[in-house]
């Protein structure tokens, strides 16, 4: 009987399924893009920094951004997730 309660959560093939899979590759895919976009940032703005220092603050607010992008993923991960529970 445990099982069969157990096989009436989520359906891989059904609406609740694909919702989840979204909700895990905005995840994926938002953090990806930042690490992608901090990396080439990154590497310069420290570059800037060794030759011009007093641009240090600026450049950390720059290498930041791009963190921006995975926050509005989990964002819209977690509201996503949160609609499978709404039934």
């Amino acid at each position: 009987m445990a099982v069969d309660k157990a096989a009436e959560g989520l359906v891989v093939g059904g609406p609740e399924g694909i919702i989840a899979l979204s909700a895990g590759l905005v995840m994926g895919i938002s953090a990806l893009a930042a690490a992608w976009s901090q990396s080439a940032l990154g590497s310069s703005a420290m570059g800037m920094v060794a030759e011009r220092p007093e641009l240090e603050s600026k450049v950390i607010i720059y290498i930041a951004l791009p963190e921006v992008i995975a926050l509005f993923g989990f964002i819209i991960a977690f509201l996503l997730a949160s609609s499978l529970g709404g039934g």
